[in-house]
């Protein structure tokens, strides 16, 4: 996708075909989630088709498929528990890690 596409995509109201996959990260972050009225804590990002929650104890990845509801609060349903601390694990692990290409500039 070319930088005009992002930014066009960006500016839309409604996502387009070519973005039926992708997530639009700034209406999922920075909310409460519950999951059959129990906090399971704050979103503070997106990883794919999964969101990233952080409560004090650990870090959570839940499919984007378990969101019931998303409005001020994330309302998630059944989900694999697993699964997702396993995941959230694995981001924690990785999302401070900076990658460079052969000529040393930066690709992620």
């Amino acid at each position: 996708m070319s930088i005009s596409d992002k930014i066009s995509s960006f500016f839309r109201l409604k996502p387009t075909e070519k973005d039926a996959g992708d997530l639009r990260a700034h209406s999922y972050i920075g909310k409460f989630v519950k999951q059959n009225n129990i906090d399971l804590g704050e979103s503070i990002g997106v990883n794919g088709r999964r969101i990233i929650i952080k409560n004090p104890e650990n870090i959570l990845s839940i499919p984007v498929e378990a969101v019931l509801k998303n409005a001020e609060t994330i309302v998630v349903g059944d989900f694999n528990r697993d699964e997702s601390l396993q995941l959230g694990k694995e981001w924690e692990e990785r999302k401070d890690v900076m990658k460079f290409d052969e000529k040393g500039m930066l690709i992620q």
